[in-house]
């Protein structure tokens, strides 16, 4: 009997440890629950999320820094419950994300600190809602929840991603040098080197007319050279001699030359040594030296201008001023239009000088401003008045401005907008948050 005894009583004493160990224990505090389980529910969210749903739940977090409460909101509302959860949780956890189920308003809402991008929990709280609205499956709306936040969290460059905010700085970071490295590129094939490409054929057109003018210089030289009453009054072979050195220098320059804009240096001398010319044509004839004007303008091989003369383009337009040289100048009191001389561009073709893609890097140097120039590039007749250089006593080169790309300001998440939505439909009355027990677990505490 005292064996039958002790047995029942070892019974009896094996299943209440199993029935106490069973019966979960009791949780009367947020923190409380939170400190234990991922899923907290009170009382008042019973009729939303039930005993084995919230162990499903509790399940399906397993180890993951996702915390789900059902309770519901007091008077403050739920944004002010929503911070009380985040506060609680804040103590004890360095990341997490949290849903709140308002129980009373049906509101489901939800907040991240460090486990995803930015505004990312809100963003699923309320993509799962829009997807059960209709049917007001709340359990599986959860269950969506949960899943979408584990998925993004593992998502490449998250901030829950293996390497922490440390891999979003890195990404980030890699983000920024490949779109660089592709601007880069792009800017070489679609901007950097087409331009070259236009500079290096510029700059041969521009080689190319450089040496004929440099050998029409040459020429008159060698003409004022052979000139008797040139070289026979030293001043006048002094102005030649200077033509010389001047023809020289264009030479130097001309070889020394890496793109466009190096070729004013060219005709910069060129048009010195045919000023000295003229001025050694002026002392060979005892007359006064010439100021300095702009080469003739429809061929500078012609030499130095003698004045402005009002010209009209063959193909229609204004008359405009233009300097023209002696032997045009008779031309045109004559009533015949002076023939404007023409290069060879990249294609073969003979156009006009002044329509020439180097045009201002190199004719400028003769004394033509770029507004006398850029009218023909512009497919119109020359800008009125004519605008030459400083260097020969007309009026102040032109400016030039540039765009301005403006910016703008990129925002972030508001500080309270926690996402989701309203399931609807439910008990829109009172109730205290915090008022109830949370349960945890799968238990009721």
């Amino acid at each position: 009997m005292r064996r039958l005894l002790a047995l029942m009583l070892g019974v009896l004493g094996v299943l209440a440890a199993i029935g106490l160990s069973s019966s979960p224990a009791r949780a009367d505090t947020l923190a409380d629950c939170l400190g234990k389980h991922h899923v907290c529910v009170t009382n008042d969210g019973r009729s939303l999320v039930s005993q084995s749903q919230q162990t499903q739940l509790e399940q399906a977090i397993g180890n993951d820094d996702i915390y789900l409460v059902a309770a519901a909101s007091g008077s403050a509302g739920y944004d002010a419950a929503m911070r009380q959860i985040i506060g609680t949780l804040s103590t004890e956890k360095n990341q997490f994300v949290v849903g709140f189920l308002d129980s009373r308003l049906k509101h489901f809402g939800a907040d991240n600190r460090g486990v995803l991008e930015a505004g990312a929990a809100a963003n699923i709280a309320t993509t799962v809602v829009q997807q059960h609205q209709s049917d007001r499956d709340i359990f599986a709306a959860l269950q969506d929840f949960v899943r979408d936040v584990q998925q993004e969290s593992q998502a490449p460059g998250s901030s829950g991603a293996a390497a922490g905010p440390a891999s979003h700085t890195l990404r980030n970071v890699l983000i920024v040098l490949g779109v660089i490295l592709l601007v880069v590129v792009l800017g070489g094939l679609f901007i950097w080197r087409p331009r070259r490409l236009r500079r290096q054929r510029e700059l041969a057109e521009a080689k190319a007319a450089a040496q004929d003018d440099l050998l029409a210089l040459s020429n008159r030289i060698t003409d004022h050279q052979n000139d008797v009453s040139v070289q026979s009054i030293p001043e006048a072979a002094a102005e030649q001699a200077a033509a010389l050195a001047a023809y020289e220098r264009g030479t130097a320059a001309l070889d020394a030359a890496r793109r466009p804009g190096d070729m004013q240096a060219v005709s910069r001398n060129i048009a010195e040594g045919q000023y000295r010319l003229a001025c050694a044509e002026a002392v060979a004839n005892g007359e006064p030296k010439p100021g300095r004007r702009p080469m003739c303008f429809f061929d500078p091989r012609h030499g130095m201008s003698v004045t402005d003369v009002s010209w009209a383009p063959p193909d229609g337009g204004p008359s405009r001023l233009v300097p023209v040289c002696a032997m045009d100048l008779r031309k045109i009191e004559q009533g015949i239009q002076p023939e404007i001389r023409r290069v060879e561009d990249a294609s073969g073709a003979r156009v006009p000088y002044v329509n020439t893609g180097f045009a201002p890097a190199y004719w400028g140097g003769f004394g033509y401003g770029g507004a006398a120039l850029g009218g023909f590039l512009l497919g119109e007749a020359l800008a009125s008045p004519p605008i030459f250089i400083n260097e020969y006593g007309y009026g102040d080169p032109g400016s030039y401005g540039g765009d301005n790309f403006g910016g703008g300001d990129f925002g972030g998440d508001g500080g309270n907008d926690f996402g989701g939505g309203d399931f609807g439909g439910g008990d829109m009355g009172g109730g205290d948050f915090g008022g109830g027990d949370f349960g945890g677990g799968g238990g009721d505490f």
